[in-house]
């Protein structure tokens, strides 16, 4: 079988998150379970050239947008583990600082640069013959790829059979334009209905991707189910709960070259659960990286993402004078809203003694965090699945979550499950609920051979990719039946 992997970020070439990881270590696994897997995505001014030697994969393509026409190219390299990348080269859609806007916004044109996208990938594999059993596409940025493999490119030889499957990541993020960006996608006024692409009077590519796919899926099964409700829907649950019999959810592996305590190079020392005096010479180093030097008795907590309403800033904000009260010291990396980032800096001056904020992305002190700290915290709103839960686990850290999306079907709350407790969970959403699960888990901490069982419990957990990437080739099975095709 073989499978393309569209996304608008991919690991190693450029990332901003989670999604990159994803599909990233996705083509791998997939490639190791004998799926021939490639990925696209666009080629970013970020992607390291000299790491990563280009070559011409055909000739020059011309993507029709609207009254215009774009020239671009596709250019290719080694993505590592038998994996090929191509990379769709537009410079003035692409060579920018950032993938999708600044601080101040999205880029205006956001619309056209991802149109041209999807467009130049069908585009390449008509004039080039290339052909893919499955065309795997990720989140709005590509949602156009299965919409265009359904009506405009119906009839070409290379794309008419394959299978579609499109995989929400966060639906919160939904690639919303204003009607007159239609004609650029060169999809006819017909398919601008409340049943196609219309949304509120919107275009919405999200959606396209929603209904013209073959199969969807999430990245967790509790989130597949979440998205079916107004809750969690924003304004598409109608649509998914249409869709529910093609709607899958499967929890997102990681990546085991680089989130491993035995072989983490980033870390001041190995550790495995059969010996954690690794993990306490890593605490030590975190606590004097923020500048506490010294034996700290104190329960170390760790957080590192973005400092945005979704990940529960606004709870962890209205808590922070309490917790600073705790016995605790507190680490938080990341960057995000300008609220959330004034705020914790200000909690930060307040509390030197037991807190320290970085407002920043570090990859390195990414890796200390979850190797030293003792707890992670991840009050999320919502979270479709979340992948620094699954790091702590395997970092010996135990995570404190709102029982939500992915959440909910990686940690088992150790009060609920004595025997079974891998971390500590809460549901509803308020500070009183944060701070009661911060409680539970600091009575635990202070409990040390209850505290050891919950951490080993934590260390034991197999979140690989392996399992879920045999659940994608399922998917992609299922996907080829509804082209009337065997795999």
């Amino acid at each position: 079988m073989k499978v393309l992997i569209a996304s608008s970020e991919i690991v190693p070439f450029a990332k901003t998150g989670g999604l990159a990881d994803v599909t990233g270590a996705l083509s791998r696994a997939l490639r190791r379970t004998g799926v021939e897997a490639d990925c696209i995505l666009p080629l970013y001014r970020a992607v390291d050239r000299t790491r990563f030697p280009l070559t011409q994969a055909g000739p020059p393509i011309r993507v029709p947008l609207g009254h215009k026409e774009e020239t671009g190219s596709v250019e290719e390299t080694d993505a590592g583990d038998g994996v090929r990348a191509y990379l769709v080269r537009n410079d003035r859609y692409f060579d920018r600082e950032y993938f999708y806007g600044t601080k101040d916004g999205e880029y205006a044109d956001n619309c056209e640069r991802f149109t041209f996208f999807c467009r130049a990938v069908m585009e390449w594999l008509v004039r080039t013959g290339r052909r893919y059993d499955v065309l795997h596409c990720n989140d709005w940025q590509t949602a156009l790829i299965p919409t265009y493999a359904r009506t405009l490119y119906l009839q070409e030889e290379a794309v008419r059979s394959a299978g579609t499957v499109f995989t929400v990541h966060n639906l919160g993020y939904q690639g919303l334009f204003w009607n007159h960006d239609l004609p650029l996608t060169g999809l006819g006024w017909d398919l601008f209905t409340p049943q196609k692409l219309e949304f509120y009077g919107k275009l919405n590519l999200m959606k396209a991707g929603l209904v013209f796919a073959d199969i969807l899926s999430t990245v967790s099964p509790t989130y597949s189910r979440e998205i079916q409700t107004s809750e969690y829907g924003y304004g598409l649950e109608g649509v998914l709960y249409e869709r529910r019999a093609d709607l899958y959810g499967i929890i997102n592996g990681i990546d085991d070259d680089e989130w491993n305590p035995a072989t983490d190079g980033l870390i001041a020392a190995p550790f495995r659960k059969e010996d954690l005096s690794g993990k306490e010479a890593c605490r030590a180093d975190l606590l004097a990286e923020f500048g506490w030097n010294g034996p700290v008795k104190d329960a170390v907590i760790g957080m590192v993402g973005r400092l945005t309403a979704q990940k529960g800033l606004d709870l962890l904000s209205e808590i922070g004078e309490w917790l600073a009260a705790q016995p605790v010291r507190v680490v938080l990396l990341g960057f995000g809203e300008r609220t959330y980032e004034e705020a914790m800096a200000e909690l930060g001056k307040r509390h030197p003694d037991t807190i320290s904020v970085r407002l920043a992305y570090d990859n390195r002190l990414a890796h200390k965090i979850e190797a030293g700290a003792d707890i992670y915290i991840m009050p999320s709103r919502y979270e479709p699945c979340g992948l620094n839960q699954i790091y702590s686990l395997r970092y010996g850290t135990v995570p404190i979550v709102r029982r939500t999306g992915g959440l909910a079907d990686t940690v088992i709350d150790a009060d609920r499950d004595p025997e079974g407790g891998t971390g500590f969970t809460f549901a509803g959403y308020e500070a009183d609920d944060l701070k009661d699960a911060v409680s539970r888990a600091l009575a635990a901490y202070a409990d040390c051979p209850r505290w050891k069982g919950i951490v080993r419990r934590g260390m034991e957990t197999d979140f690989s990719w392996g399992p879920s990437a045999r659940e994608y080739v399922s998917l992609y099975e299922k996907a080829l039946r509804k082209r009337g095709r065997q795999a």
